[in-house]
């Protein structure tokens, strides 16, 4: 009921938000931007942009009233630190540095893409060292078959509209929403290595060191994909793209976990003249889905889990009219839910003496098909000027339903300005009021209970946080 009640709300409000406005949403052809080289780049063109970040948390320590020597007393919990190193609440830094070269090969049916991220972010951490990573490394063959693109190489594997969103053309470039980041942007973990049991007695929730975790994939799979996109009316346009690829990361051969199979069908109503690429109006409905069956080691002894099935789908429509443009909207709201390896970040930093049960520094990962999450988030973003942007957002996310005990519900309400300096370059302030709930406090401990005193604790230390960043695009 929950999840439905969720459906509805968050097509509700995309629905009045279209009514609102009197027109129809935005989201641009993202196979088409991701793929395709523009003929005046040629044999090659170099691109890239700089995203630097001064973030800052409202942290506060956790303090266990009645237990002075509780596990959680004066930690700091990660949510209140700045990922992935989770040493501070305030930092600034470059979190992401990327460049690319982007042409066609011979002729333009043949589009190369080879990009390069840096910088302080989930994507540039493996094994607990920053480096230079390759993130996208793909080559683009079309006509050669009528009706289908093959994409062959490490590929943005379709799904929600916030994995596929290009810098080019969208808002929070730096704020995924906590369902995102934890459902729809996995870490991924040594699969050499076995588990044990968070809690002893449970069934399938396994500890996961910090040591043992990589990295997350930028949404990114090496694979092959078949996509392609046709006009079936003047003013309509429908897309597809469906991915067989690797589940793991890209050259982290200890990551690699099996296939993944991911597809996403989307339809377009154009508002204006033009086709366009990267800043068309226009409304779009889509819907996604991918399914995997990582399997996850356990020790000796241990119970193993019910299922390894991994399942993640989605729906959700947008709304772009008049992009730098004085009175101009950009609207998105989508659904996503999800089952199997659903995993609980670490809580703290691993801390000599600490003795906490389930092991509050570890990632939990709950791997049974029986495990579930669904969230949402509703955007909307109003252009008072041509350069500046007033945005709005709401992510809701509901982690293990099914778990009365670990059930955490996640809320972020999301209020930006940001500065245009060009289509591609802006400054952007926003400010993220952020909670955390325990649905079922009697299923945690008993009332004054360490568990339940410990638990209360923790989502209630959780910040507010506000960011001031840019993106220059060259």
């Amino acid at each position: 009921m929950k999840k439905i009640n969720a459906m509805k709300f968050a097509l509700g409000i995309g629905a009045s938000l279209s009514l609102y406005v009197c027109q129809p949403a935005n989201a641009a052809n993202w196979f088409n931007i991701q793929t395709i080289s523009l003929p005046e780049w040629g044999a090659g063109q170099f691109i890239g942009f700089l995203q630097p970040l001064s973030t800052d948390i409202q942290a506060s320590s956790v303090i266990v009233n009645g237990y002075p020597h509780a596990p959680a007393n004066d930690q700091t919990a990660h949510f209140n630190e700045v990922a992935p190193t989770f040493d501070s609440s305030s930092q600034l830094f470059m979190q992401r540095a990327r460049f690319f070269v982007r042409g066609s090969i011979g002729n333009p049916d043949i589009s190369y893409y080879v990009g390069v991220e840096a910088g302080q972010n989930g994507y540039d951490y493996s094994w607990g060292h920053y480096a230079p990573r390759i993130i996208d490394a793909n080559m683009v063959f079309s006509h050669y078959i009528p009706g289908v693109r093959f994409e062959i190489g490490n590929i943005r594997a379709p799904g929600p509209e916030g994995a596929m969103e290009g810098f080019m053309n969208f808002n929070f470039l730096d704020a995924f929403g906590t369902g995102l980041q934890q459902l729809m942007q996995p870490t991924f973990y040594n699969n050499g290595i076995n588990y044990k049991l968070a809690t002893p007695g449970t069934k399938d929730g396994y500890a996961v060191p910090g040591g043992d975790v990589s990295g997350n994939n930028g949404f990114r799979y090496p694979g092959i994909m078949a996509e392609d996109w046709f006009m079936v009316a003047p003013k309509v346009e429908v897309a597809y793209g469906a991915m067989l690829a690797d589940y793991g990361r890209l050259l982290d051969t200890g990551t690699s976990n099996g296939p993944i199979v991911a597809a996403r069908l989307q339809a377009s109503y154009l508002l204006g003249s033009e086709k366009g690429r990267f800043f068309r109006n226009d409304l779009t409905g889509f819907i996604w889905g991918q399914a995997a069956r990582p399997e996850i080691g356990v020790m000796p002894g241990q119970p193993t889990p019910s299922s390894s099935n991994m399942t993640r789908d989605g729906f959700g429509m947008t709304y772009r009219n008049g992009y730098m443009t004085r009175g101009g909207l950009d609207v998105k709201a989508e659904y996503f839910e999800g089952s199997g390896n659903i995993a609980a970040p670490a809580v703290f930093n691993e801390t000599p003496g600490m003795a906490a049960v389930p092991a509050l520094y570890d990632e939990i990962v709950y791997a049974g098909s029986n495990n579930t999450a669904n969230g949402y988030d509703v955007s909307g973003g109003y252009f008072l000027t041509k350069s500046i942007e007033a945005v709005l957002r709401y992510d809701y996310y509901d982690r293990l339903p099914n778990n009365a005990a670990a059930e955490r519900i996640f809320q972020d309400t999301s209020l930006a300005l940001e500065y245009h300096v060009t289509p591609l370059s802006r400054i952007v302030v926003d400010y993220i009021d952020r909670s955390i709930t325990i649905p079922n406090p009697g299923a945690v401990g008993a009332a004054g209970s360490l568990a339940l005193e410990q638990a209360t604790a923790v989502v209630n230390s959780i910040g507010n946080q506000i960011d001031i960043w840019a993106v220059y695009a060259f």
